[in-house]
């Protein structure tokens, strides 16, 4: 068992393709499972279907009903959601002087970050060119394999139309949502654009808790006030620029991913580190929140 919830589950198990066994995570419907669960259940069935294949998502193996129940195949990642990687990657180094006798490093690389977030804006880039918005990406919806290549998941909040307008009172994740998302309830790839601006924050922080202790009124005001994170100690000031662009209030002025994509791919093949994450640096990763809730 992986997870469960009032009408369905999720288990690990395989799938036989081509003679080979595959790893994979079996989401099941229950067969007592009320309308909404039902069409939420088909529309993920759809969507995977019409995005098809792509190395950086997370993509589907199949489908198929079994004694009245419905069940949904999907590739398995060995190491887990990104944001809880990022956290366990989190050491402690002690008898430093110079630090106060601790300080925190990680065990992942610059390099290994970057790649990380430029696998998330090509998958994302994928996604865009059918139409899909995801509506909530975040650290916790990237899945890791265990060559550390970051796959796009959770496409449970998608649409597959270019453009959504929300109409339902459903909970909105306030600390990654568009500004114009959480005032006006439209989205679009460009709201992507700017949840992803705030996924590589979480990536530099070595997954820090974006707008830690504020409430999500006082994120929402202070946001349209021109409030935005503040660069990280450990983020160098052209890769925070790029994070401040997928921030732009007026989503036509944002980045699109093959930008992102391409501009990241530059900075893996430069020489210059543009995430200081070596062990030689002086830096406090950001305080991490597992209390405060997400959404609104």
């Amino acid at each position: 068992m992986l997870g469960a919830g009032h009408f369905g589950e999720v288990r690990k198990g395989t799938v036989i393709v081509d003679g080979e066994r595959i790893p994979s995570a079996i989401k099941i419907l229950k067969s007592g499972a009320d309308d909404a669960s039902r069409q939420d259940f088909q529309q993920e069935v759809d969507i995977m279907r019409h995005v098809g294949y792509h190395t950086n998502i997370v993509n589907l193996l199949g489908v198929c009903i079994y004694q009245g129940q419905q069940y949904l195949a999907l590739e398995m990642a060995g190491n887990g959601d990104l944001l809880q990687f990022l956290r366990k990657s989190r050491v402690q180094e002690v008898n430093r002087p110079k630090f106060g006798g601790v300080r925190t490093l990680s065990t992942l690389s610059p390099a290994q970050l970057l790649r990380i977030a430029c696998d998330v804006a090509t998958g994302m880039d994928h996604l865009s060119s059918k139409q899909v918005i995801h509506r909530d990406l975040a650290a916790r919806n990237v899945l890791l394999t265990d060559s550390l290549i970051a796959k796009v998941a959770d496409f449970g909040l998608s649409r597959g139309k270019g453009i959504y307008e929300q109409t339902s009172k459903r909970a909105i994740p306030f600390r990654s949502t568009a500004l114009e998302a959480l005032t006006r309830r439209i989205y679009t790839t460009k709201s992507d654009v700017w949840s992803f601006g705030i996924l590589l924050w979480e990536i530099v922080t070595i997954g820090g808790t974006p707008y830690c202790g504020m409430k999500s009124g006082t994120i929402l005001g202070r946001l349209r006030e021109g409030y935005r994170l503040h660069k990280p100690r450990n983020c160098e000031a052209d890769l925070y620029q790029m994070i401040m662009m997928c921030w732009k209030t007026r989503p036509e002025e944002r980045p699109s991913f093959a930008d992102l994509a391409e501009q990241l791919e530059i900075m893996i093949e430069d020489k210059h580190s543009y995430l200081n994450a070596d062990k030689g640096d002086d830096f406090e990763y950001e305080t991490v929140d597992t209390s405060d809730s997400d959404v609104a």
